[in-house]
């Protein structure tokens, strides 16, 4: 276990030793910019540390709706629910959905919106449940199912295809919540998340639910979704009865459209130079993902020794055989993803 004495971002103090950090998921490196601090000692001014009042309360700050607005426009769904954390949105619209009949759950799913069912599928990984999935769709007697998958696989550094939507009949009604914890923000033409890579299909109906700290920066979550299931989301316990997001990174997050786009492309430009110059101990997934796995088990040691500390742990439990991952993020300089290896003979760009 290694503690730290900082919150990272291109690097972290242990022991008083500085060292280049490849860990965590602050993708978009908001904690280390600036003027996104300054906006929000301006949110601080202005409201305060928190909002300490029922969602429900008939005195309620306009900044959440303006915020939530944002958030469906930037989803391109019809409405979006905030909660103090992702795991709680997805929890919430999860026991939502667990009334219903049919439930397929992917593979590996996180636990937020994993619920437990009695449909069982025999696969292992994404790939082979989705063929389970439409065999079992298109020859059921049944003609409403609901899915629940994570978007990225980020343990394995790679986007789940989805297209495999588009073989299931047309008559058979998919409600389908997507966790995009790790791609709002990242993926897309503007960092809309997996929605724009999503089959278009009148008889599938997407949910998108997401933590906000991932990329942006915000201690909580949300759900984008139609006004039926927001209206819905809003009634329950879960949403009531909880603390909003603090209203100052909510301020900081509306002001903030260019400053995130900027940061994202220097991560884009981060993640083609690694893979342009990938070192042979780490593995490309191909994919548009910040992530990239290594092949030694030996990486956590090896990286340490180098000033380096990188994502290392057992998985699915700690005894399990690590998981060693280089997380690179917008902050990184091109200085220091060379120090990750001999990325390229000397004087190369």
């Amino acid at each position: 276990m290694i503690e730290l004495e900082n919150t990272p971002g291109r690097k972290c103090i242990i022991g008083g030793k500085e060292f280049l950090f490849f860990s965590g998921y602050a993708y978009l490196g908001m904690s280390y910019v600036k003027e996104f601090t300054q906006l929000v000692k301006e949110g601080i001014d202005k409201y305060g540390v928190l909002f300490p009042s029922s969602r429900i309360s008939n005195t309620r700050l306009k900044l959440y709706e303006k915020f939530e607005k944002r958030l469906s426009a930037i989803t391109g769904r019809k409405d979006t629910v905030s909660f103090s954390s992702g795991y709680l949105a997805g929890k919430t619209i999860a026991a939502i959905l667990s009334s219903h009949k049919n439930i397929l759950v992917a593979p590996d799913t996180h636990p937020a919106i994993n619920i437990e069912t009695g449909q069982i599928t025999n696969s292992l990984n994404f790939n082979d449940w989705e063929n389970e999935v439409v065999n079992l769709i298109n020859f059921s007697d049944e003609n409403k199912f609901v899915l629940l998958a994570d978007s990225v696989d980020i343990l394995k550094a790679g986007i789940h295809n989805f297209s495999f939507l588009e073989n299931i009949r047309h008559f058979k009604k998919i409600i389908f919540l997507i966790d995009d914890s790790h791609g709002i923000g990242i993926l897309g033409k503007k960092g809309e998340g997996i929605i724009s890579d999503l089959p278009k299909k009148e008889n599938i109906e997407y949910i998108i639910c997401y933590s906000l700290s991932k990329a942006f920066n915000i201690e909580g979550g949300a759900v984008s979704c139609s006004k039926e299931w927001s209206n819905k989301l809003r009634q329950h316990p879960n949403y009531t009865g909880s603390t909003a997001i603090n209203p100052a990174l909510i301020y900081a997050f509306l002001r903030s459209k260019k400053l995130y786009a900027s940061q994202r492309k220097m991560l884009i430009k981060n993640i083609l130079y690694l893979k342009k110059h990938l070192p042979p101990h780490i593995l490309n997934h191909d994919s548009d993902l910040p992530v990239f796995i290594c092949e030694n088990e030996n990486a956590e040691d090896f990286f340490y020794k180098k000033g380096i500390i990188i994502s290392s742990f057992g998985y699915p439990d700690p005894l399990s055989k690590k998981i060693n991952r280089i997380v690179i993020n917008a902050l990184h300089t091109k200085k220091d993803l060379r120090k990750l290896s001999p990325l390229s003979p000397k004087g190369a760009t």
